[in-house]
């Protein structure tokens, strides 16, 4: 199971945890090159985006990631 996305995680740990998340990532408008080490929080700072939205689309494909990962433990 993938864990909870939190404000304090440097983009480039959200984007090792699974493709989906490093994706996401970047249709959100984040640079996945160069500013891989800022935390969350502060790139969206930088962004201008909002931390709450950007914290729950982010754990919107965490939490369909773990769904899909209990079902196939459970048909198993």
């Amino acid at each position: 199971m993938l864990p909870i996305i939190t404000e304090d995680m440097t983009l480039n740990d959200i984007m090792k945890l699974h493709t989906r998340l490093y994706e996401k990532v970047g249709k959100l408008g984040f640079d996945v090159c160069c500013a891989k080490m800022d935390t969350l929080k502060d790139a969206c700072k930088k962004k201008g985006l909002s931390l709450t939205n950007t914290l729950d689309a982010l754990n919107a494909v965490i939490d369909e990631i773990n769904t899909i990962e209990r079902i196939i433990n459970e048909a198993q």
